[in-house]
């Protein structure tokens, strides 16, 4: 039993996956992998490390209470390290896709401009863009490689800039310099939103910071000299 069983995996081994899958894991976005979400994980653990340091009773009634306290704080510094990359990536891809428009009106193809604009462009865009890159030097059809492109959250501009110049027949850098300038507009557009809401929401303590000087130097005084005039 024992050797039938490795010799079924020395030949599984042995037996290279098929073309079809390889290029899948080739062209196509990679999911992520399902994992434990740290969040869950750290709640679960609060009541263990209760009972350690308290003590069965006193530990499970500290630890049930504190799960949703631990689940809040863990998910807001996962979500926290996501919106930065993501935040980053937002900012230098309209640069980025000025680069890739330089290059493609220098006549470079896309593979080429997107593996010179990786090595020039730092941070996780340079990571993203080195990837799309890989993708279409091995690609037989880079549609392929822009629907891929297009279901990534923080790539989708660009897939479906290069999905509607292959469909539309129209040169692909004047697409790409047109959504370079939109997500730069659009990036305006939303740091001028976030002003305008610090504005607002400092308004509040401002006034409260505001509020004791005023009722000391306008208001004290003005009733102190009220009574100080009248004539006991």
């Amino acid at each position: 039993m024992t050797a039938a069983l490795l010799a079924s995996l020395a030949v599984w081994c042995l037996v290279p996956p098929s073309a079809r899958a390889r290029a899948r894991r080739v062209l196509v976005a990679p999911r992520a992998p399902r994992r434990i979400d740290p969040a869950v994980l750290a709640s679960a653990l609060v009541p263990v490390a209760g009972i350690v340091v308290l003590g069965p009773a006193w530990g499970v009634v500290v630890g049930v209470a504190l799960i949703p306290v631990v689940h809040r704080a863990v998910g807001r510094l996962e979500s926290s390290a996501a919106r930065r990359r993501a935040a980053r990536i937002a900012a230098d891809l309209p640069g980025a896709l000025d680069l890739v428009v330089a290059a493609l009106v220098a006549g470079r193809p896309p593979v080429t401009a997107f593996a010179l604009v990786s090595e020039s462009t730092a941070g996780p865009l340079g990571t993203e863009l080195a990837v799309v890159a890989g993708r279409l030097a091995v690609a037989a059809d880079p549609e392929t490689v822009w629907s891929g492109v297009a279901e990534d959250p923080s790539l989708a501009p660009v897939g479906r800039a290069f999905r509607r110049a292959a469909a539309s027949g129209m040169p692909v850098a004047e697409i790409v310099r047109g959504v370079a300038d939109e997500l730069r507009r659009e990036r305006a557009a939303r740091l001028r939103e976030r002003s305008q809401r610090v504005g607002v929401r400092t308004a509040a303590p401002l006034g409260l910071c505001f509020l004791p000087a005023f009722f000391l130097i306008g208001i004290v005084p003005t009733i102190v000299a009220t009574f100080s005039s009248f004539s006991w």
